[in-house]
């Protein structure tokens, strides 16, 4: 089964955490350069990844966007490259000494396995929060498993790509740029029925 990315909803829920910026940016960075790597490494086509402020309730926060280009993928690769982002930034904040309790919460990441399980249902793959796996379906405990050894086997990438990120003076980056830092081509787009 397939899932048509353009389909996505964006699930997302600004919060307050106990990071430092210089934390908060770095941890995103490695969010969404996951979810870039994790999702060429698919062969979905990116368009961009970035790491931004937004204004919630009249105070400045930061958040990030990977946004593809028209993509199909996996149903279960889809669970993983979503499961990814978490994944990478608990990584980057337990190889930082940062890791507790309170921050892993930060990175947790629900809009992430909202996202997976509201997509996956749409294209008639059920993904689970608990409990045994459904036929032809999957839980998110396995996804978040998968995306986690995937994060380690790649992590030099999602490093390089989060580095890339967090030097910008924009803080982002184009398909073709995360390509040229990981040495792998950018899928070409799916192309859409007319």
């Amino acid at each position: 089964m397939y899932v048509d990315f353009d389909s996505l909803p964006d699930t997302r829920v600004p919060g307050i955490n106990p990071l430092t910026t210089g934390q908060l940016i770095a941890s995103i960075a490695y969010h969404e350069a996951a979810h870039a790597v994790t999702g060429m490494h698919f062969g979905m086509s990116l368009a961009r990844t970035r790491v931004y402020t937004v204004d919630v309730d009249g105070h400045m926060g930061w958040t990030g966007t990977t946004t593809w280009n028209s993509s199909n993928v996996l149903c279960f690769n889809l669970a993983i490259e979503l499961a990814a982002g978490a994944a990478a930034a608990t990584r980057y904040l337990r190889d930082n000494n940062l890791l507790t309790l309170s921050t892993a919460a930060v990175v947790s990441a629900p809009h992430d396995r909202d996202m997976a399980v509201s997509a996956l249902a749409k294209a008639g793959y059920p993904l689970v929060l608990n409990g045994p796996a459904p036929e032809n379906g999957a839980t998110w405990t396995q996804a978040e498993t998968a995306a986690a050894d995937m994060v380690d086997r790649l992590w030099s990438q999602i490093t390089a790509v989060a580095e890339g990120l967090i030097a910008g003076q924009r803080r982002e980056l184009t398909g073709d740029q995360v390509s040229n830092l990981i040495g792998i081509p950018n899928p070409a787009p799916t192309p859409t029925a007319a």
